[in-house]
């Protein structure tokens, strides 16, 4: 199963600063990331809401590629330039360039037991292959060498990463949650041992003093959903949906919920209910 995906933009990073600056602007330690390796990363407020997350990719050098959703790309540019002042990076939009992905038949969803904090990427006829941890490969490079797009192994592809419970926020979602409401802190997306980033502060805080009160959770419906909506228990605000994929029966979504929500009926904006599937937070504990 591959297929181009239209969701993601790619971004250079340049310059012998590019890492240095990277490393101070995100929350992984992208100074120590290897050439041919690659890690997730979140770029957030001072407040520690997640403006994006995103996989970097170093290629070699000071060689660096940013792979995020599309409608996030250019403010996101846009930001990091405002903080370069006298710093040796350089940002460019790669129009040219693409990300696919490869997923084998029959695969399982593979949620992360630990963060894995990087990851191997194999240069193979032109492009990059980066094995992720839920073992779907990721493929970035120009986009005449890389698989056309196919809506079945599209969708396909988002179920997987919906299951293993690897978020990816875009445009209508940004802003709305710190990294550990993403499962970030799971995953391998932050690095609690580097160096202050913008939000550090705050998400090192929600992760050890436990003031996080929302996780993010796997829920079904019967039609497919939109990226932003408003989900509600009992009428109330409890959460908002972040992707979704078509299933033979409907609709599968991740979503972050309320921890306090978890045993609760759960309704989109409209009233249509959704069924809990799985949760990638401990419900009991965070409400003992």
């Amino acid at each position: 199963m591959h297929t181009r995906l239209p969701f993601f933009s790619v971004i250079q990073a340049s310059g012998e600063e590019a890492a240095l600056f990277l490393h101070n602007q995100l929350s992984n330690d992208i100074s120590n990331l290897p050439d041919n390796h690659a890690c997730y990363a979140t770029y957030n407020t001072p407040k520690g809401r997640v403006i994006a997350n995103m996989l970097v990719l170093k290629r070699s050098g000071s060689d660096i590629l940013l792979l995020m959703a599309a409608d996030l790309a250019e403010a996101v540019v846009k930001r990091l330039r405002m903080f370069v002042l006298r710093a040796k990076v350089q940002f460019a939009p790669l129009p040219d360039y693409a990300v696919s992905c490869e997923l084998d038949d029959g695969a399982e969803p593979l949620p992360a037991a630990t963060p894995t904090l990087a990851f191997e990427a194999a240069f193979s006829d032109g492009v990059h292959i980066i094995t992720l941890p839920h073992k779907g490969r990721l493929k970035t490079g120009p986009a005449e060498l890389l698989a056309p797009y196919d809506a079945a192994a599209e969708n396909a592809w988002n179920v997987h990463e919906i299951r293993s419970g690897y978020p990816w926020i875009c445009a209508a979602t940004k802003e709305t949650c710190v990294a550990q409401m993403l499962n970030q802190h799971t995953i391998g997306g932050i690095h609690f041992k580097k160096g202050c980033y913008p939000g550090q502060e705050i998400i090192a805080r929600a992760q050890y003093r436990g003031q996080v009160k929302r996780g993010l959770a796997v829920l079904s419906g019967a039609s497919l959903e939109a990226a932003g909506i408003a989900v509600h228990a009992d009428g109330d605000e409890a959460g908002i949906l972040l992707n979704t994929a078509h299933t033979e029966n409907g609709s599968i979504s991740l979503v972050v919920i309320k921890h306090a929500a978890a045993a609760s009926a759960l309704t989109d904006a409209d009233g249509n209910g959704l069924r809990q599937e799985a949760l990638f937070f401990d419900a009991a504990a965070a409400n003992g």
